[in-house]
């Protein structure tokens, strides 16, 4: 099958991949600094090429729990040594089959930006690989406001570029800077909050206190280079991991799914963790399909959006009317304007 050419979206994605690991390279030269995406320790480490930014323990070494990080990637131990050994890269199963996770719900979405109907979208900040549902990242940039809906729906139909909220503190608003030690960051792991070192809670603790019953470390000051990494108070602590629930990360089943078009020129098609026959699958669930169908039945016209709309920006009173069909949460937007009875 012949690829498909590069758009200009992912030729975007292309150069932001490669930027990522060449500051991520530079760093690593000075300190070995990456924690896996799913234990969220240190040491011998593998970063996806394909876009997610995140690095993942393939060499299980002297940890029993790396093991069960490289058996959550569905790799055997001598995949994992060629995968190590090889020049070209590793790319996990969420950038093979563009299927990313919500930073905000966890629930994982179609990130295929050549699709019609992409269902997450990526923070455009330089060194930010997160990825956000419409709606989510609409109630973390407009809680509890009515420009919330307009910018869901800009989000999904004029692909509005948006910076996610790890990029200022929760509490003063503020930017992060390196060079003052106060102004530095502390990132939590689990979610898309971010405080000053100034401005952390006095809950989220560097040491743990002691007895049975006392309060978890929750902050390590030595793991990010001049970045604090932090579990808030919003994550349950397990004392015998020191960490949240290992659950958080979700990979797609390569049986469930089609593997993307892969334009000519993109990391993606480097290697195959898992060969096995496609299948397709409804991207929604059958009660979602029935309430598809159940609308469908109420609306007496549909005015289709033109295809080169998708590129161009919308005026404001055609994002509006683009609002009065969106669906509910996490469905694919329907992008037409429906005229009710």
């Amino acid at each position: 099958m012949a690829r498909k050419k590069v758009t200009t979206e992912e030729a975007q994605r292309i150069k932001k991949t490669r930027e990522i690991k060449q500051r991520k390279n530079s760093l690593k030269a000075e300190q070995e600094y990456d924690v896996c995406a799913i234990c969220d320790d240190g040491g011998s480490v593998t970063c996806c090429d394909g876009g997610c930014g995140r690095s993942f323990h393939l060499d299980d070494g002297d940890e029993e729990e790396h093991e069960d990080c490289r058996e959550k990637l569905g790799l055997t131990l001598e995949q994992a040594k060629m995968i190590i050994n090889m020049d070209e890269g590793f790319i996990c199963k969420n950038c093979q089959y563009k299927q990313h996770q919500c930073f905000a719900c966890g629930l994982l979405g179609s990130s295929d930006d050549t699709s019609s109907q992409p269902e997450v979208f990526q923070c455009s900040h330089d060194d930010c690989a997160h990825f956000y549902h419409p709606k989510c990242i609409a109630q973390l940039l407009y809680p509890n406001s009515e420009e919330a809906t307009l910018f869901e729906v800009e989000v999904a139909a004029a692909r509005e570029k948006f910076t996610c909220p790890v990029h200022e503190c929760i509490e003063c608003k503020g930017v992060e800077n390196k060079n003052d030690r106060s102004m530095q960051f502390a990132v939590c792991r689990r979610c898309p909050t971010v405080y000053h070192r100034k401005c952390l809670p006095s809950d989220i603790i560097f040491k743990s206190r002691k007895g049975p019953n006392g309060s978890l470390q929750r902050a390590w000051d030595d793991i990010l280079p001049d970045r604090i990494l932090i579990f808030c108070m919003k994550h349950k602590l397990v004392r015998k991991l020191r960490t949240p629930e290992r659950n958080h990360i979700i990979f797609p089943e390569a049986n469930e799914l089609h593997m993307p078009n892969t334009p000519e020129g993109a990391p993606w098609n480097k290697i195959c963790l898992r060969k096995s026959r496609c299948t397709t699958i409804s991207p929604l669930p059958s009660k979602l399909r029935r309430l598809h169908r159940l609308q469908a039945t109420r609306t007496s016209a549909t005015v289709p959006v033109p295809s080169h709309s998708l590129q161009a920006p919308h005026s404001r009173n055609h994002i509006q009317a683009l609002a009065v069909g969106s669906m509910t949460d996490h469905t694919p937007y329907n992008l037409s304007v429906s005229c009710r009875q």
